[in-house]
């Protein structure tokens, strides 16, 4: 056991490096009874009810809603021009509001996408049915 304490050595710095709270103000418990006023719930109430929904999520709680309505959409209709459709509406609410994410989301899609229609062309276009 001793020499197992002379193994874990303690790290030493030099400087303070300081880190944001990351819990949500409506979490902290110890925030008493000025925790509405705090999370500024007072102010707008939009952003109040949508608040465990944005931490659910992560933030995209947005770009989610659009992709349930559009993938709705495409189930009930069948027809991709319609969530296309509600896509490029919410296109530039979404660039606006946060288009570094945004844009990351459509590029994982677009690659996820484009690996489907080369799955589809190579395994059931170049078979020979009969």
């Amino acid at each position: 056991m001793l020499a197992l304490a002379f193994l874990i050595l303690s790290a030493v710095s030099l400087q303070t490096i300081q880190v944001n709270d990351t819990t949500p103000c409506f979490l902290n418990d110890t925030a008493g009874a000025n925790m509405w006023e705090n999370c500024g719930m007072g102010e707008d109430f939009l952003q109040t009810i949508f608040l465990g929904w944005e931490w659910a999520t992560g933030g995209y709680f947005t770009m989610t809603l659009v992709c349930i309505f559009s993938l709705m959409t495409y189930i009930k209709y069948h027809k991709a021009v319609y969530p296309l459709m509600i896509l490029v509406m919410f296109l530039p609410v979404s660039h606006f509001l946060f288009p570094l994410e945004l844009w990351m989301f459509v590029a994982v899609w677009t690659i996820a996408l484009f690996g489907a229609l080369m799955y589809f062309i190579f395994n059931k276009q170049t078979k020979e049915f009969g």
